[in-house]
Parts: C-alpha cells; sequence; structure tokens
C-alpha cells in the first residue's frame, strides 16, 4: 500500500517536471519567437527607412522636378528643390502661387486626363517663372492609389522650345527669299526645301523631301554636271557656278548656283547647302543688250562705210553721161555703160546699207496689210516650186497699219523667198495675219517696241531650220546661212530696218530639221475717238 503510494507520487511529480519543462520550452519558444518578430519588424522598418531615405533622396536630388498635387484643389503637398529651381521659387506658397497661373486650358487638360485615364504623360505648358521669365515645361503626372492626389515629373524644355522657335523663325526668313534654298545628303537626297524652291522648280517640300537631287533637276546629259559639282565639294567642300535645271513641267532654267558643305549640329554628319538663283531672264536681258549694242555698232560702221562708198561712186555715176558724148566708139562706149552699170549697182547696194542702219522714211499712210500680202503671195506663188505648198490663211478683218506699201511688199516678200529657198525639198509655206495686244512678256524681247493692238504677219516653212547658235546673227548685214556667193546677206537686216522705221519689230523661232517661223509686228492704227 505503502510502496503503491510511493509510485504514485513519483508518477505525479514526474508529470509535474514534464509539465514543467514543457511550460518552461513553451516560454522560451514564445520568447523567441517574439524576438524574431521583432527583429523581423525592426528589419522591415529598417528597410522602410532606408527605402524612404533612397527615395527622398531620389525625390529630393532629382534633376526633374517633382511634386505631389491634389488633382481637384491643385494643392501641392510636396515638391523638390528641382521644381522650385524650375519656376524660381523658393518655399511651397511661391509655387503654389506659380501653378496657379498655368493656363486655364492646360489645367483642365490635365485634371481631365488624370482622372479619366489615372495619368498625362509629356503634356507642354507654356507660362512663366515667378521673376516674369518664360517657361516651357513637359508635365507628366500619375494618380496616386490612396486619395485624390497625384504624382507630378515636369522637366524644363524652354530652351528646347526656344530653339525650335529660332529654327522657325530661320526657316520663315528662308522661304521669304526668292532664292532656291535646299539641303541635301552626300548621297544627293534632299532633307530641305524652302518656299523659294517651291516657286522655282514647281515641286513641293512635301515631294522633293527624301527624294534624289539628281534625277529630278539634271535631265539626261545634264547629270554630267551634277556628278562634277559634287567631285568639287568632296574635294574642296564647296563649288560655284552655272547649270541648267529641269522643273517640274519640264521646262529648262539656267540658275546660279552656291554650294557649300555644312555640318549637322547633333552627329557632325556632312551635308551640302544649295542656293540657287534663276538667272534665266537675266541672262536672256543680257543677250539681248549684247545683241542690241552689237547691231547698233555694226549700223554705225556700216553707215559710215555706206556714206564714204557712196561719197566715192556717186561722182563715178555723174561722170558717166559727161563722159558719153566725148567716146564714138564701141568698145569706149561699152566700158563707160559698164562703169555705170557698176556704179550704179554699188549706189543700190549702199542704199541697202542706209536702209539696215535707220531705215527709209518714205510715205505713210493707211495700209491694209492683207492686201499688201495678198499681192505679194500671188506673185511669189508663180515662182514656187510643185514641191512646196502655199497656205494662205488672211481671212477675217485687221485693222490698218501706217506704213509704205512698197516697202512692206519688199519685207513680205523677202521673207516668204527665203523660207521657199529653205525648203529644196519640198514642204508647206504658210502665210497668216492675225491681230494681238503686245503683253509685257512679249514687249520684254523687244523694249522698244510700244504697248498697244498690233497687225502681225507670220511666215513659217517647213524647212531645214537655223541653227540656234546663228539665230542672233541672221539680222546682220552680210550675214547668210547660204552658200557663199548665193546672195549678198543684206535681206533680212533690210527688212528688219525698214520694220523698225515703222515702229514694228520681228521675231524668229526655229527648229532644226522642223523649220523656221517669222513673225513680223507692225502697230495697228487706231481710229481717234470723236
Amino acid at each position: 500500500m505503502q510502496v503503491a503510494g510511493v509510485e504514485i507520487l513519483w508518477a505525479v511529480v514526474g508529470g509535474s517536471a514534464i509539465l514543467l519543462i514543457l511550460a518552461i520550452g513553451y516560454v522560451v519558444v514564445l520568447v523567441q519567437s517574439h524576438r524574431r518578430v521583432m527583429q523581423a519588424q525592426q528589419a522591415k522598418l529598417e528597410e522602410v527607412r532606408t527605402s524612404e531615405e533612397k527615395f527622398r533622396g531620389i525625390f529630393d536630388n532629382s534633376l526633374a522636378g517633382i511634386m505631389k498635387f491634389s488633382v481637384d484643389t491643385w494643392a501641392i503637398s510636396d515638391a523638390n528643390e528641382a521644381i522650385m529651381d524650375l519656376c524660381g521659387c523658393s518655399s511651397l506658397e511661391d509655387l503654389q502661387s506659380c501653378m496657379s497661373k498655368l493656363p486655364r486650358s492646360s489645367l483642365e487638360s490635365i485634371h481631365d486626363s488624370v482622372t479619366k485615364y489615372g495619368f498625362i504623360a509629356e503634356y507642354e505648358i507654356r507660362t512663366t517663372r515667378k521673376d516674369g521669365g518664360e517657361l516651357w515645361m513637359l508635365f507628366s503626372a500619375k494618380k496616386m492609389e490612396n486619395g485624390p492626389s497625384a504624382q507630378a515629373v515636369v522637366v524644363d524644355i524652354t530652351k528646347r522650345k526656344q530653339f525650335e522657335e529660332k529654327i522657325k523663325e530661320q526657316r520663315a526668313l528662308l522661304d521669304q527669299t526668292q532664292d532656291a534654298i535646299m539641303v541635301v545628303d552626300y548621297d544627293g537626297t534632299v532633307t530641305f526645301w524652302n518656299a523659294g524652291a517651291e516657286m522655282m522648280y514647281g515641286w513641293s517640300r512635301d515631294e522633293m523631301t527624301g527624294r534624289v537631287l539628281e534625277e529630278l533637276l539634271y535631265g539626261g546629259a545634264r547629270r554630267k554636271d551634277f556628278q562634277e559639282a559634287m567631285e568639287d565639294i568632296h574635294r574642296f567642300k564647296e563649288w560655284n557656278g552655272e547649270h541648267y535645271h529641269t522643273r517640274k513641267d519640264g521646262k529648262e532654267i539656267l540658275v546660279e548656283s552656291r554650294w557649300r558643305t555644312v555640318a549637322k549640329a547633333f552627329n557632325g554628319k556632312l551635308q551640302i547647302l544649295i542656293v540657287n538663283s534663276d538667272i534665266t531672264e537675266k541672262k536672256r536681258l543680257e543677250s539681248q543688250f549684247i545683241r542690241a549694242q552689237k547691231m547698233e555698232s555694226v549700223a554705225l560702221l556700216t553707215g559710215g562705210m555706206a556714206h564714204d562708198l557712196q561719197n566715192i561712186l556717186a561722182p563715178i555715176a555723174m561722170s558717166i553721161h559727161l563722159l558719153e558724148p566725148k567716146v564714138h566708139d564701141e568698145p569706149g562706149l561699152a566700158i563707160l555703160k559698164a562703169v555705170g552699170e557698176s556704179a550704179q549697182s554699188g549706189l543700190d547696194l549702199v542704199k541697202n546699207i542706209l536702209t539696215y542702219g535707220r531705215g527709209i522714211a518714205g510715205e505713210r499712210a493707211a495700209v491694209n496689210v492683207i492686201h499688201v500680202v495678198d499681192q505679194v503671195l500671188s506673185l511669189v506663188e508663180r515662182g514656187l516650186p510643185e514641191s512646196v505648198h502655199l497656205e494662205r490663211k488672211l481671212s477675217g478683218q485687221t485693222p490698218s497699219v501706217l506704213g509704205d506699201v512698197n516697202q512692206l511688199k519688199q519685207v513680205f516678200l523677202n521673207l516668204c523667198v527665203n523660207a521657199r529657198d529653205a525648203m529644196p525639198a519640198g514642204g508647206v509655206l504658210t502665210v497668216a495675219i492675225a491681230n494681238i495686244d503686245a503683253d509685257e512678256g512679249l514687249l520684254e524681247y523687244n523694249p522698244h517696241a510700244d504697248r498697244g493692238p498690233y497687225v502681225v504677219t507670220s511666215v513659217a516653212d517647213t524647212g531645214t531650220g537655223i541653227r540656234e547658235e546663228d539665230v542672233d546673227r541672221i539680222f546682220e548685214p552680210f550675214f547668210t546661212t547660204r552658200e557663199q556667193g548665193s546672195g549678198t546677206g543684206l535681206g533680212l537686216s533690210i527688212a528688219q530696218g525698214i520694220v523698225k522705221s515703222h515702229k514694228g519689230f520681228i521675231t524668229v523661232q526655229s527648229v532644226v530639221g522642223e523649220g523656221t517661223t517669222f513673225r513680223v509686228y507692225l502697230p495697228a492704227l487706231v481710229e481717234p475717238v470723236s
């Protein structure tokens, strides 16, 4: 009984010890667990603190302006130093004042976008700094998860926008010039094309950008000119000269061209700046002026020579009549006759030369050009070979001109004979009469002519044509495109002198192998209004 009681006692003691040990172990486990939780929380707090310090450092040290604001009220709760400097502010109150001056349309756009989509990206705003200076900002914002607040990142793009404005101003200035200004890569691809180039060539900026200059402006054999200029650019970094270019409408123009090598600002890549001036009209006027001076000089020279010859030949012609009564033998009379004929022929030649220089005064009366031309054609038609067909276009009413009938007949006869001779293999001789009002374009080529109505007589053939280099010389005295000995070369020069004395002018258009057209412009006789 006693033994059983002892065993029970030991069992109770042992159980209590075990329970105590378990309790102590549980307490130890709880303490360690709590310590670990505390350590974890401490580490988490440290991590949060470190993260907060890290992001605060980024917030404060960011080169971009950062601020937190209310989407609804635009109240600013936090801002970094960068946005303060950007706006020229020293406190949140100053910054709040600056932001309140943003354009109303900008504030509304930011509010609507952030509210609807939760963000707005790279929105450009033009405003002012605290000191009144211009400020362009690139505004991006994202709504925060908790509450109506948003965080904005603001970048100062004032210099970029001012640079863009400067470029726009420079482009506007470049577009004001009448010169064609373009920029091409070293492979000839167009990267810039100003308004002057659009007007000069007919291609728009959009049509030319990205196109190869050589393919559009330099047709056929002209490509060699482009390649030679490119060679000089590669060697000497510049080129100046004259080029023939083809417009969009196919018309060829002469340009004075200046090429320079320039480097792109951001990558140093070389490009070619080209400035072209249309000198087609300038060259034409220069050529016209030189030709007029030349013709005037020739007229003065031949006129002076003609007067001297007239002074030499006139006494000879007058002496023949005095010598004839004193010469009785047939051989002597034959010699005198030959001398007289030669002297008279020389005087006629002198008369023609003087006609070229100053025209012939003659009698001036109202002349119906259709009647004059009709009489000339009736005469010409008898001498035309069967291979030449004559077309008359003389119908209609034309006003009269003030002139000399015989002199005008000489002009039209000369032109018709020349047209006939230009068609040895046959062809069509077309003579037409029309009425026109001389415009500025026509008078530019004939500066001595007056504005007003003209009667125009055109004589066209389908013959051999005149070479381009000879067209400017055909009115010179003694110049002829015929074989030597086939004429004096005075026909056209005399015709021009007569027409000039009638206050008119003659034009010529010719294509080798296709034919020639002469046009005689005579001022129409306008009846005075009573």
